[in-house]
């Protein structure tokens, strides 16, 4: 009887540990912080090196310079296929500013999208020495449109339209648009930050990251996706015949939302996006196709992605957040949610 018993609570007790295991797997998990360094510290060949030509504006210049044959005006008057681009609404180059600042932050943004612009700029797109913040967009057939761009954009100096139709199937010309402004207006800055306006960034974190000791050479760096399948389905919105992408899987990419790239990053693959076919899916073609003809790799941050089911955690309260890392979120954010991390990270 004794041995009976004894056999019945070792049997509860392995069922109970078993229980607590599965759990705790269950649970979101987030970058401790002190695994940053470790984690993600960059190889050898990409330990921090400011003498690094390709880091100062005039290593850029020559970079450019030894890219192609094209001048630079008629150049700057090129995207991709279109040789008649210009700015409809611009603003000054950092040089004219005279500010050099680590992050430029291009944000992708559509003209309707307004309150998404605000509200960025009063959460993670605050004002801050470390960065600059502009969005991008694509031109409008309304008038009414336009005056009330050309009204946000007098109050706040922060919106770069470009005279391509803004469309879902224009998304590339305006991926190379801003690799466009990053290498003729603000070569200066350390770090080139392309991402969406539904997304969280986590900036304070982020600029704290990147102002110690990470590389800028070649650096591509996101949240990495392998193996994906071309769409093919008459079905799907994402659909693209064999014409004009013959393959069966595309490279690996990093999805749009949220990318950080090294200055020599951005001019090779602006250079190269103006040499190569259009293709629609900007970040398979910028990120995944046109990093391979330069013979990058992407660095996967994809640990420092908050997933759905994480941020809802920590937006309804059950994951605390204080003690571990992201950068970013997953895409379609409410506005109640970027508020509430924004003032989660700000209360650390």
């Amino acid at each position: 009887m004794v041995f009976y018993e004894r056999r019945s609570i070792l049997v509860l007790f392995i069922g109970l540990l078993l229980c607590i295991t599965i759990w705790r797997a269950s649970q979101p998990q987030l970058v401790p912080t002190t695994e940053l360094t470790f984690r993600y510290g960059l190889p050898p060949q990409h330990a921090a090196s400011g003498g690094n030509a390709t880091n100062h504006p005039n290593g850029i210049a020559t970079l450019l310079a030894t890219l192609d044959d094209d001048p630079p005006q008629r150049d700057k008057h090129k995207l991709i296929d279109l040789v008649n681009f210009e700015y409809i609404i611009e603003q000054k180059s950092c040089s004219e500013l005279h500010v050099q600042p680590l992050v430029l932050i291009l944000v992708h943004s559509a003209p309707g999208n307004g309150e998404k612009r605000a509200l960025i700029r009063r959460t993670w797109g605050r004002d801050d020495v470390r960065a600059r913040l502009l969005f991008l967009l694509g031109a409008v057939a309304s008038p009414k449109v336009q005056g009330e761009l050309e009204v946000e954009n007098a109050r706040h100096g922060d919106l770069v339209q470009g005279n391509f139709i803004d469309a879902y199937r224009n998304m590339t010309y305006k991926h190379a648009m801003a690799l466009k402004w990053f290498t003729y207006s603000c070569p200066e800055a350390h770090f080139l930050l392309k991402t969406d306006d539904d997304v969280f960034v986590n900036s304070p974190t982020m600029f704290d990251f990147l102002e110690n000791g990470v590389d800028r050479r070649r650096l591509v760096a996101c949240y990495e996706v392998q193996e994906a399948r071309v769409k093919r389905s008459y079905r799907s919105k994402w659909r693209v015949s064999t014409k004009e992408y013959p393959g069966k899987y595309y490279p690996a990419y990093c999805p749009g939302f949220s990318i950080i790239y090294s200055p020599d990053a951005v001019v090779l693959l602006y250079r190269e996006a103006q040499r190569n076919p259009y293709f629609w899916i900007d970040d398979v073609h910028v990120t995944g196709t046109l990093v391979q003809k330069t013979n990058m790799t992407i660095t996967p941050l994809n640990p420092l992605f908050l997933t759905r089911t994480q941020m809802n955690s920590i937006v309804n309260g059950r994951l605390n957040a204080t003690s571990s890392l992201f950068f970013f979120t997953i895409p379609d954010l409410k506005e109640y949610e970027i508020v509430t991390l924004w003032k989660i990270v700000t209360e650390r």
